[in-house]
């Protein structure tokens, strides 16, 4: 309640200062359909209705409207009109889709290329639900290719394409579900000498200074297992949090992987996954001003970077830079100002070590201009009307002891059995049906605040990842380990997530016991009830010996943190 209360004041302060800087057209409006400059954006029923539609009827319930399956069809397919467009070379397609269970979209975009006057075949992103396994493409013919998630015009004689065409497919294998298309964009660009294409703008008037109360993340806190490639959707968690969600980088992380592209940094499904939450988002090339724009109408904004910390690093060189570098990283734009005629913006950057670490970094306009070459942005609006029906869902679950066991509890839900496998944190990147495991404490104390500005979730709570897998698929969890720094006794109150990466979180509360060590004796399990956690596929901890424990515990800590920046170096194309 308190961070309602703070975040509400400052909502109606910023707005009233708002107010007064910008005309109130510019305050209003929501960004409807599009196509002009670099960005198409289609999401309105009218906007719909002058494609051709297949099997699909229009849902004026959903956003601005929608489309979703005609009665009894269990596959339809929108067709845009071919819109004409300034000469590109690379375009970015995003999507805001309800997916239900038993249901996905996929989107393929065609261009035609002016030097062949002739169109490109029909090329796909890849089918999208948080329920099935996400794969991309690398579909091409002779005249395009789409690459994880960009369109690109092929050739070497300085080929563009100046028409675009959306298809899109909506399926379901379920009887009388459907999956509900509610928009989709597209931003181009262009590189070539004197070719460059301008980008949209919406004519907001910009204060002089913009300083969002945005959380903020450290990836490098998140699940070992993946904590060196999250960096996108711990960006995208922020930005989803910031509109009032209570996600942690996990549940977006395992929701959105790709499996072809066997990493978290495809843009357009890192989008979707704000889409399938029921927001109004996209991808698009921007520039410093559109950011502006949108941290002016109170929106923080996610962008693809790349740079080192040091002036003779191998990436552009940006200053106060939370990796020492990167060669593909997205952060969140919180803020701008301008400080004795030195422009900058402040960022909430994931590759620092902690939490409060990521806060609100400064970094310098003109070194940030360079590391943001390729100019991607995520942008993230308000939640959609009617939207948001399908997203990932969070389960009341339970978690008992096996009897004759040593530290093993079995999950349920609903009165059923959840199965886990052996290689349920193992296997996570490989196939649907596994996830992470994490704990936290239940705790009646206020969120931490790391500055007068930022107000934090639950997911900057303190958070372990301290468990294993039984051969039965039993979730292995010791007291020893989660409560190492509690007294013996100590009876702590935990809340353990089960995090699947096909579109369902288990939160399970459970109580353990710090046992007491007996004289001369090995001591017995604590008796335990109901719930478990996660912990990192390796395990790092130093044995504690007397009056060394502090030393084990950093060098550590110490080891975990070179290996994970170590990782993040070394990941080559595989964007966070």
């Amino acid at each position: 309640m308190k961070r309602f209360y703070k975040k509400a004041c400052c909502l109606l302060f910023a707005s009233l200062f708002v107010l007064a800087l910008m005309p109130a057209a510019a305050l209003a409006a929501p960004l409807g359909d599009v196509r002009e400059a670099n960005l198409i954006k289609i999401t309105s029923a009218q906007a719909f209705k002058k494609g051709t539609l297949e099997n699909l009827v229009v849902d004026e319930t959903a956003g601005d409207g929608a489309l979703r399956l005609g009665d009894g069809a269990a596959e339809g397919t929108y067709i845009s009109e071919e819109i004409a467009v300034p000469a590109f070379e690379y375009l970015v397609a995003s999507w805001n889709a309800d997916t239900p269970p038993g249901t996905y979209v996929e989107v393929f975009g065609r261009a035609y290329v002016d030097k062949k006057e002739a169109w490109s075949s029909w090329l796909s992103w890849g089918k999208w639900s948080p329920y099935i396994e996400r794969a991309s493409t690398n579909d091409e013919d002779e005249l395009a290719m789409v690459d994880v998630d960009t369109f690109t015009v092929l050739g070497t004689s300085g080929e563009t394409a100046n028409r675009f065409q959306f298809k899109v497919v909506l399926a379901s294998t379920e009887s009388g579900v459907s999956p509900v298309l509610r928009q989709v964009a597209a931003s181009m660009k262009n590189t070539l000498k004197d070719q460059g294409i301008g980008v949209y703008h919406q004519g907001v008037e910009l204060p002089e200074k913009v300083l969002l109360d945005t959380p903020a993340y450290s990836q490098m806190v998140r699940d070992r297992a993946i904590a060196d490639s999250i960096c996108s959707p711990t960006t995208m968690t922020m930005l989803l949090n910031d509109r009032g969600e209570d996600l942690f980088p996990e549940e977006v992380a395992l929701n959105e992987y790709d499996f072809e592209y066997e990493g978290f940094g495809n843009w357009s499904y890192t989008v979707a996954a704000a889409g399938m939450y029921g927001y109004d988002a996209y991808c698009m090339y921007a520039d410093f001003d559109f950011l502006r724009e949108q941290l002016a109408l109170g929106y923080s904004v996610g962008i693809s970077v790349k740079y080192s910390n040091k002036e003779n690093g191998s990436n552009p060189y940006l200053q106060n830079g939370a990796i020492s570098s990167t060669s593909g990283h997205l952060i969140s734009i919180v803020g701008y100002e301008t400080i004795d005629g030195v422009d900058y913006f402040y960022s909430n950057d994931s590759a620092a070590g902690t939490d409060e670490l990521c806060v609100l970094r400064k970094y310098k306009a003109k070194q940030l201009d360079y590391a943001w070459s390729n100019r991607l942005a995520y942008i993230v609006g308000d939640k959609e009307q009617g939207a948001g029906f399908a997203a990932p869902k969070r389960v009341d679950a339970a978690l008992s002891y096996v009897e004759g066991s040593e530290n093993e509890y079995a999950l349920a839900a609903n009165g059923s059995a959840v199965a886990l496998s052996k290689s349920f944190l193992s296997g996570k990147l490989r196939q649907l049906g596994n996830g992470s495991i994490f704990v936290i404490r239940k705790t009646d104390a206020a969120l931490p605040v790391f500055n007068d500005v930022t107000v934090c979730t639950t997911a900057n709570l303190d958070i372990e990842y301290p468990v294993k897998m039984s051969d039965a698929g039993n979730i292995i969890l010791d007291p020893g380990k989660v409560l190492k720094d509690d007294p013996e006794g100590a009876i702590v109150d935990l809340t353990v997530y089960v995090v699947f990466n096909n579109g369902v979180t288990y939160v399970a509360p459970l109580t353990l016991t710090k046992a007491r060590a007996v004289p001369g004796a090995t001591a017995a399990p604590a008796a335990q009830t109901s719930a478990a956690t996660a912990a990192p596929a390796k395990e790092t901890e130093a044995p504690a010996k007397p009056g060394g424990i502090a030393v084990y515990i950093a060098i550590a800590a110490a080891v975990v943190v070179a290996g994970t920046a170590f990782l993040i170096l070394t990941r080559g194309k595989k964007r966070g």
